[in-house]
């Protein structure tokens, strides 16, 4: 098969682009690298738009895989040619934008994974103080947060309203409308569990730094590999498939009640942290996934 992958870059801020591009090498296919910013549209031959990607037909792979950066000040152009490339006849994208749009966003995902019944948090929309504070009130501790946001960037957790007001405002002048969300203790951790396709090769139990709520690596969060047990796996790739992502990192917490799913990222990073074997298994993991859908009808 003809398979590009659509890289964040070319290995500099996302070096397992170039992996996916050897890893499908291996395997025997045809294999092309490119970026967003590569996409070219020139006169269809019936009307419209003929889509060249990295100098190709868009219209000539039949596949490709799709790790492309859709944040920044030109989000629109982003999701515009993503969304372009999703409608090329004949080509199967990993993943299309509307993939990509949901998994971004805090609410079509908890919208998108309850309706599968699957276990996620309360969710409320802010585009008021007083909003926020009736989830305060109704929760006690509360994350605030933007629907579309990544790494951990301006998620507050609320535990005094009233003394809280001016970093509410300021997040609410930021973005209009916030996510709310009941805070669930972390001291146990969380946990992140990399699906590939429909395995788990990559499951990571992270730790907040003494002092800190936030199990972000980030911001001195230890990390350990941890074997999951099957249902927690089950749980993740069920829910990955749900979401129609290809390659997802899931954030899940362990509360008292059970598992609960705070987010299914569309681009997780670090791949090989664990090392080259699991590393490899998460890459042929994908292309497995891959040449699964593109073989049926």
């Amino acid at each position: 098969m003809k398979i590009g992958v659509l890289g964040w870059d070319y290995g500099e801020m996302d070096p397992d682009a170039p992996c996916l591009v050897e890893a499908g090498r291996e395997r025997g296919h045809e294999m092309a690298l490119f970026t967003l910013e590569e996409l070219a549209y020139t006169p269809g031959a019936k009307g419209g738009l003929n889509i060249e990607v990295g100098g190709h037909d868009a219209e000539s792979f039949d596949a490709i895989i799709s790790r492309a950066k859709l944040y920044g000040d030109d989000w629109q152009d982003r999701v515009e040619r993503l969304t372009l490339l999703s409608k090329v006849p004949g080509l199967r994208l990993f993943d299309p934008a509307e993939v990509w749009v949901r998994g971004y966003s805090k609410f079509l995902t908890a919208q998108k994974l309850a309706e599968a019944g699957l276990p996620t948090p309360p969710v409320r929309s802010a585009v008021t103080l007083a909003e926020v504070e009736t989830a305060w009130k109704e929760w006690g501790a509360t994350i605030v947060k933007p629907s579309f946001g990544y790494r951990g960037v301006d998620v507050e957790r609320v535990t005094d309203f009233p003394t809280q007001t001016a970093v509410v405002e300021e997040l609410l002048a930021r973005y209009g409308t916030l996510v709310c969300q009941p805070y669930y203790p972390t001291q146990y951790g969380e946990y992140r569990i990399t699906v590939a396709g429909e395995v788990t090769p990559i499951n990571m139990l992270k730790l907040p730094a003494a002092g800190s709520w936030r199990c972000k690596t980030l911001e001195g969060a230890s990390f350990e590999y941890f074997e999951a047990p099957p249902e927690l796996q089950e749980l993740a790739v069920r829910a990955a498939r749900v979401m129609g992502i290809t390659l997802a990192g899931l954030d899940v917490l362990p509360t008292e009640d059970g598992y609960i799913i705070l987010e299914v990222n569309p681009i997780p990073g670090f791949l090989n942290i664990f090392g080259p074997e699991r590393h490899q298994q998460t890459l042929h993991g994908v292309f497995d996934w891959v040449e699964k859908q593109v073989s049926q009808p």
